[in-house]
């Protein structure tokens, strides 16, 4: 049994039933996603024989160290081999005194937005509460090394988080256990397509932030690049938004990718305006990052700034994305090789 796919729940469970006290399984949490440590005979504040039982009902195996590709900004993009082959990536972004890591959940993905890499690469399969907690753990060993940590974490690599729940709902709980990372869920952000019946009990079991991908302010435009919005229309998901329980708490982030000439004119800056008034949220605007065989182009600096304008003037709290890693295809909807 592969340790590092349990949930605490899950290892506790499973060590009661073979008799071991309820404390051990913080014991074995703590060696792991604290200390970073894979051995069972390296957990000294457990009995010989504790280890030796550990190790006929469990395996660790962390994911291979990653190959890790440096842009000029200091980014730096990790390509996971996974056991079965394919390939997932997760980028390390600086920027100033905080350190995100960009977490994937799948191997592709299935929802083919048309301004995502991503999305043309198809979809292999969802990662493992191992394959996905991993990314961090290397990240975290990887920055201790360089006398430096993680401070912030968000879904947004490959693939689409709430469309593998169960993996990405346990891989927050154990980085945020007190006796694992330790992280605040509000140092954590989930971004979503708007899988709208999933958005509300992500809230409840983690209560970490929560950004929606809109990219598009009417069902008719916002079909035209991403088809779960057939499923999942606008309106859904703006009133699950409203519902998502940690809203009280944080405003939820819209994020809305600038394609010239398609999503960035005035209007759909007034449009979305009233959307973000009416779900309390704020915009981050994001320029395009190009990939090869790419459907658009980036609206030009101006005219983004034109539209941030607009929002601020509404009273609307409207950053602009900092692009990070394009050169190296680490950057926001470049992720994903063939492999």
């Amino acid at each position: 049994m592969e340790i590092l796919n349990l949930s605490k729940e899950d290892l506790e469970n499973v060590l009661l039933e073979h008799h071991f006290e309820r404390y051990r399984v913080r014991q074995i949490i703590k060696w792991i996603y604290s200390r970073l440590i894979y051995s069972f005979d390296k957990m000294t504040d457990l009995s010989k024989d504790h280890r030796i039982k550990l190790q006929d009902l469990f395996s660790i195996t962390p994911l291979k160290t990653p190959v890790i590709v440096s842009s000029a900004d200091g980014t730096e993009k990790m390509v996971f081999e996974l056991d079965d082959g394919c390939e997932v990536e997760s980028v390390i972004i600086p920027d100033q005194n905080r350190i995100t890591v960009c977490v994937s959940t799948q191997v592709g993905c299935p929802l083919k937005c048309s301004f995502c890499k991503t999305g043309t690469i198809g979809f292999k399969r969802d990662l493992s509460v191992r394959e996905i907690t991993g990314q961090i753990l290397k990240a975290s060993e990887y920055l201790s090394s360089k006398e430096k940590r993680i401070t912030n974490i968000v879904y947004m690599g490959m693939g689409e988080p709430l469309l593998n729940f169960d993996a990405t709902v346990k891989s927050i709980k154990l980085l945020v256990d007190d006796d694992g990372l330790n992280f605040s869920n509000r140092k954590i952000t989930v971004s979503t397509v708007g899988i709208a019946d999933k958005m509300v009990p992500l809230g409840e079991l983690t209560g970490v932030n929560l950004a929606i991908s809109l990219h598009a302010v009417t069902d008719e435009k916002r079909l035209k690049i991403m088809g779960v919005n057939g499923k999942y229309p606008i309106s859904e998901i703006l009133e699950a938004a409203i519902k998502y329980p940690a809203h009280h708490r944080k405003k939820v982030l819209i994020e809305y990718v600038m394609l010239k000439g398609f999503n960035d004119s005035l209007q759909d800056a007034k449009m979305l305006l009233k959307i973000a008034r009416k779900i309390n949220a704020k915009v981050n605007l994001i320029p395009f990052n190009t990939f090869e065989g790419a459907l658009f182009e980036s609206t030009e600096r101006d005219d983004i700034l034109k539209f941030q304008k607009l929002l601020m003037n509404g009273n609307i709290t409207t950053t602009i994305r900092k692009s990070k890693g394009e050169h190296e295809f680490a950057a926001c909807g470049q992720l994903g090789r063939v492999s």
